[in-house]
């Protein structure tokens, strides 16, 4: 049953990636076609790899400082983890959350891979859910700026989007409030859920008793891990977290003018900022995994006006390899590690004795 579903889930990242890499290679072609001239071929000899080499290195930046939450975090838990282990678990669920739609696959396979570093399923859902609270929070912040600068030339449109964004992480902090101070409440919520006519008859009341359990069991050290890493004891970890998610992402979005500056194209960097906030804002919700074709078209459009035709099309091509094909390759390099391992642990189990 194991190896089935160990075979279920490689086949589904395998078709994960065929989208996400045919979605890409179609998109960035397409738009390669559309703006290729002459100049395309001269700006491709006169490009600056040292600024190309810094972007890779921003990149590497933000790797780090993703990965930091999770070392800090579970030291808070008291079940630390190691600053590798922190990366392998940023790189491995980013790689799941790049191949499934709305990123679906993220918090799950960090979960997974937290609970085989010796964290609980409490713990590693506590730790998961408030570096995505946290991150949130600061990625509000930046729109709230960016909203406060830039109104007046605003969209209806994007106003609605931003305000979207400050209401989803407004959302997500509630749900970890309300685990966080009502956890009987919550337990409550899940009983009715799980005790709905479909579910009963589907699965039967024994097996539903069974999954009560087990998920309220998990809820009350949900709600005492949440309760214990947002008290006031911790607050300094928190703060170093909001700090590294600031330096993350100031990694990410230092990227496209490091690109620019490789391409000898110098803009508006307070525009230049807030389209980005923008090519950021609109990937988790696109229904494409990782926001393939979908991402590589909003840059396409975010880039006109700022940077000459002849060169968009390997802008985009440049800018989404080192923002989301190398930290997808470096994703399936821990995965495939970890699924090779977990086998061999595997084929070298001895044998139960026939009794």
């Amino acid at each position: 049953m194991q190896n089935n579903r160990e075979n279920i889930s490689l086949q589904r990242a395998k078709k994960g990636i065929l989208t996400v890499v045919l979605l890409g290679i179609v998109t960035v072609g397409v738009i390669i076609a559309l703006t290729f001239n002459k100049r395309t071929l001269l700006a491709l000899s006169k490009i600056n790899l040292t600024f190309l080499g810094l972007a890779a290195l921003a990149v590497l930046l933000s790797w780090i400082f993703s990965g930091l939450p999770f070392y800090l975090l579970t030291r808070v838990t008291r079940k630390p983890i190691s600053f590798a282990a922190s990366l392998r678990v940023y790189l491995g669920g980013s790689f799941f959350g790049y191949i499934t739609p709305f990123g679906s696959g993220l918090i799950p396979t960090q979960i997974y891979l937290l609970t085989g570093d010796g964290l609980t399923p409490g713990e590693a859902t506590a730790v998961t859910s408030s570096r995505a609270t946290i991150s949130s929070w600061l990625f509000v912040a930046l729109g709230l700026m960016i909203f406060i600068i830039f109104r007046s030339s605003l969209s209806n449109s994007v106003k609605l989007s931003l305000l979207g964004i400050a209401a989803a992480a407004a959302i997500w902090s509630l749900i970890t409030l309300f685990f966080i101070k009502q956890p009987v409440r919550a337990k409550a919520s899940v009983s009715r859920i799980l005790h709905g006519r479909l579910l009963t008859r589907g699965l039967g009341e024994e097996r539903l008793g069974k999954a009560r359990d087990r998920i309220h069991h998990e809820i009350d050290h949900l709600s005492l891990n949440l309760k214990d890493l947002f008290s006031l004891k911790n607050a300094p970890s928190i703060i170093a977290v909001f700090l590294s998610e600031v330096v993350a992402w100031f990694g990410l979005f230092s990227v496209l003018p490091l690109v620019l500056f490789g391409f000898g194209v110098s803009g508006n960097l307070g525009q230049l900022i807030f389209r980005i906030f923008l090519l950021f804002a609109v990937a988790p919700v696109s229904p494409t995994p990782g926001g393939s074709g979908v991402v590589e078209a909003a840059l396409t459009g975010l880039l006109q006006g700022l940077v000459p035709g002849e060169i968009i099309g390997l802008i985009v091509l440049v800018w989404r390899f080192l923002t989301y094909y190398l930290t997808l390759l470096a994703g399936a390099a821990i995965v495939l590690r970890f699924i090779s391992k977990s086998s061999l642990s595997k084929n070298q189990a001895p044998e139960q004795p026939n009794r």
